[in-house]
């Protein structure tokens, strides 16, 4: 998990720092003009994003296979595959620019490393009382779990092996 240090979320920024992928084993901080607002959009300062140990392991070192390229892209991607390339799909925040009834709301959304985004707000999910914003990064990982439990269909009594205690497998169980 990346911790995204800023000294003031409150503050409207018009420029963000994101991280880009650049070539085998190498990625850089650039600075990027944050777009401006449109209605029906929110502006979040991004709080927390995690780092995918499978997928993001593939990008970082330049071995997502050409054939995957299409399939591979992340929902707010930057560049293209194979490089130089702003990825990442797990993205907590909290909301500091938008309607009304959504500022200060902390949400998840799928999107890259990056300090500061501009997102139509139906991009984003705002998060459920009580849950922790660190913990709420876990929701991509999430919805894998999820879907290897809906793809394996078990059924009541089945008996289930599940192989790995990373995050994945942890959430499965």
């Amino acid at each position: 998990m990346v911790t995204m240090p800023e000294n003031n979320p409150s503050a409207i920024q018009a420029e963000a720092r994101a991280l880009w992928y650049v070539s085998p084993g190498q990625a850089e901080i650039r600075n990027e003009r944050v777009p401006e607002l449109q209605p029906d959009q929110i502006r979040v300062h991004t709080l927390f994003s995690a780092i995918s140990r499978g997928t993001e392991s593939l990008v970082w070192a330049g071995r997502v296979p050409a054939a995957e390229y299409q399939r591979m892209r992340a929902p707010f991607m930057g560049g293209e595959f194979p490089f130089p390339v702003k990825y990442g799909y797990s993205s907590v925040g909290q909301i500091q620019q938008g309607p009304a009834e959504l500022l200060g709301k902390f949400v998840f959304s799928l999107s890259p490393h990056q300090t500061v985004l501009t997102l139509d707000a139906s991009a984003a999910a705002v998060l459920p009382a009580g849950l922790p914003p660190a913990r709420a990064v876990l929701a991509a990982n999430m919805e894998t779990a999820l879907n290897a439990v809906w793809d394996a269909a078990p059924g009541p009594a089945d008996r289930i092996a599940i192989v790995g205690g990373g995050v994945v497998g942890q959430l499965v169980a």
